[in-house]
């Protein structure tokens, strides 16, 4: 089984950190860090600390694409991007050492025009084969329709490979009723398909029946530090994590995902497809990266999690 990774609208991430925040007036960094930021990047990366590879697929323009390209080969993720005239975006977070607080500029996407929408699709069509996983996060960039993702679902089931979906408004909406075989909404996003908010248990359990009855096949509700709540056509399982210290909950969806995407890929049964979800995203929460060889490390957390069959 091949997996590929689907970033349609990816940025560099630039980090900044200053003294102080101030105004009018120039400021000095003291630390840079810049990140090749994408949601599928970050599947692709939790996979590869899991011991498995992918491809990583997309739009970049410009030098900064050129630098995702270079930067990820560097983390040994190999890739398959469709250029596109306009640079990709650069995100922006200054940092204040004095307060702990910060500042982000996210800059639009570049703009996808359809030569090159039509380009990728027939890219993707190179690599279909039965059997294979596509994993097909963030959001949609500029000039992709609501229902790209729904219509990139509808080639992929063509072919007899897996979708898994992980977006939000309008293109969630629309991917769902293309019978996704996973999505991976959290509560904001089950609250813009439902118009309920997700407070409770009982009230996930109610997003994700709202979920599955619009087409998904399974459902994994992301519920940050109380963990999962699991459902496909035979179970309905809720995950929750020990009590630890968290890190930063920034990015730990997309490592949930990719723990999801390695069980998934290895034909784990229901209960530990959850459980290696809600085991790899609680990882890295706790560090804000999995460690190189993160199996052990993941297999061990597994041994922590508490599991109630609904």
């Amino acid at each position: 089984m091949n997996i590929y990774t689907v970033s349609v609208n990816p940025a560099i991430d630039l980090f900044l950190e200053v003294p102080q925040l101030t105004y009018d007036t120039v400021l000095r960094a003291t630390s840079r860090r810049q990140v090749w930021a994408g949601k599928g990047f970050n599947v692709s990366r939790t996979l590869l600390r899991l011991g498995t590879p992918s491809l990583a697929l997309g739009f970049v323009g410009g030098f900064a694409g050129l630098a995702i390209q270079a930067g990820l080969a560097a983390e040994g993720i190999p890739t398959d991007f469709v250029t596109v005239p306009e640079e990709t975006r650069t995100n922006v977070m200054i940092l204040d050492h004095s307060s702990g607080r910060h500042l982000k500029v996210n800059q639009p996407g570049a703009p996808i025009p359809q030569p090159a929408e039509a380009e990728f699709l027939a890219r993707v069509q190179t690599h279909l084969h039965a059997g294979d996983l596509w994993v097909l996060s963030g959001s949609l960039a500029p000039g992709l329709p609501p229902d790209f993702y729904a219509r990139l679902i509808r080639q992929i089931h063509a072919q007899g490979a897996l979708a898994l979906l992980d977006t939000s408004g309008a293109a969630l909406r629309a991917g769902c009723a293309a019978a996704p075989d996973l999505v991976k909404p959290n509560p904001t996003e089950a609250y813009d398909l439902t118009g309920q908010t997700v407070d409770s248990l009982p009230a996930a359990q109610q997003a994700a029946q709202a979920f599955q009855a619009a087409g998904a096949r399974r459902v994994a509700l992301s519920l940050g530090a109380q963990g999962l709540l699991y459902s496909d056509e035979k179970s309905t399982l809720h995950v929750r994590p020990p009590t630890l210290q968290v890190r930063t909950a920034v990015g730990a969806g997309d490592a949930l995902l990719g723990g999801l995407v390695w069980a998934l890929a290895h034909k784990r049964p229901a209960q530990e497809l959850a459980c290696w979800g809600v085991a790899t995203g609680t990882l890295y929460a706790q560090a804000d990266e999995l460690p190189v060889d993160a199996q052990p490390a993941v297999s061990a957390m597994l041994h922590r999690l508490h599991v109630t069959n609904l």
